[in-house]
């Protein structure tokens, strides 16, 4: 295990003194209102420890490269603010996604209509490659509607354009996304959106979550045996008949097949398995936060492992402290020999060398 040792910063920003009038003064006029707080300044962009950032996104909860790993496109998980970002892996610069609507959306998809672009808030995003930097982008929606919104993106022109969606289930609050090579789709339901203590029931393990499998011209139906607590990161194998789900409140791995007829294993982490992303060995990068149930607002500590999917054998690569700077991290592609992080918090997203 690789523990990443990062330096906190202490700022301490003083509120200016609150004013005050005569208590004699009875006719005096109401005292002006005491200045606001000023905002926290943002945490300094600098490299800290061996992990470097580049400021100015929006929570990016989820990223997945692009174009041969020149570009990662990248999620930004709050409605009304940017839908879509580009990152560029080798200048480590970014831009936003010019986003439209098709003006034929695909049929295939039956989508009741257009999302309101403005109102965007992309969380789990899976990516299908297409000739020349073009690529399906599948993005989960919380802005709007509760919904996978599909796209088809063009990361030379920075551009990506809206051809379809599928509604999720009433009451799911979707997290991660898969669009398989036959077509079809599978998400997980992280939490249900009528849930009043939503990740709290998550936390203490009860089994609230579930594995939907949407098929052209058939809908919607559930993957037998994907009922877990929290179901979050989703993988699917390259042929698409297995599934590598995460089950945050009992931080599991699981491996189970679409068809609920075979074989399923499952491995234990240390922390709560967030996203689940291809490593280049074949591996898979498994990424999460010890999250404290008694202290969400945080900061988390974070950790990166590696699991075997055919072993289902887990080793930790690296571990950090949350810190102003970054926290709970939620993601980890590589790109070259750079370890990309996102967070859902957060106005940055981490680099450092591979582990």
């Amino acid at each position: 295990m690789k523990t990443v040792a990062v330096l906190l910063s202490a700022a301490v920003l003083a509120a200016p003194a609150a004013l005050t009038t005569s208590a004699a003064a009875q006719t005096a006029p109401a005292p002006a209102p005491a200045a606001a707080a000023p905002a926290a300044a943002p945490a300094p962009c600098t490299t800290i420890r061996g992990i470097s950032f580049i400021c100015g996104l929006t929570n990016v909860e989820d990223m997945l490269p692009v174009d041969g790993g020149k570009q990662i496109v990248a999620g930004s998980y709050k409605e009304g603010s940017a839908g879509l970002y580009l990152i560029d892996t080798a200048t480590k610069t970014f831009k936003t996604v010019t986003l439209s609507i098709a003006a034929k959306p695909d049929p295939i998809y039956g989508c009741p209509s257009p999302p309101d672009l403005t109102k965007l808030s992309t969380h789990g995003l899976d990516v299908r490659p297409g000739p020349a930097g073009t690529a399906t982008v599948y993005a989960v929606n919380h802005g709007g509607r509760e919904s996978i919104e599909v796209f088809k993106l063009d990361s030379r022109k920075g551009s990506a354009e809206w051809v379809g969606c599928v509604v999720t289930p009433a009451g799911t609050s979707p997290n991660s996304v898969v669009g398989l090579r036959d077509g079809s789709i599978v998400f997980t339901k992280f939490l249900d959106t009528g849930d009043k203590n939503g990740i709290q029931t998550v936390l203490s393990g009860q089994v609230n979550g579930v594995v939907y499998h949407w098929v052209p011209g058939q809908g919607i139906s559930e993957v037998p045996g994907s009922q877990f607590s929290g179901n979050n990161g989703l993988l699917a194998s390259p042929d698409g008949k297995t599934l590598y789900i995460n089950a945050y409140g009992t931080r599991e791995i699981w491996k189970i097949p679409l068809s609920g007829k075979g074989e399923r294993k499952s491995a234990k982490v240390q922390f709560n398995p967030d996203n689940l992303r291809w490593a280049p060995d074949g591996g898979i990068f498994v990424t999460g936060q010890f999250l404290h149930p008694d202290n969400l607002a945080g900061p988390n500590d974070w950790a990166v492992a590696h699991l075997d999917p055919q072993t289902m054998f887990v080793k930790e690569l690296l571990s950090a402290p949350g810190m102003k700077e970054f926290d709970n991290a939620t993601t980890a592609v590589q790109t070259g020999n750079t370890l990309w992080l996102g967070t859902f918090r957060g106005d940055r997203v981490a680099y450092m060398n591979a582990p």
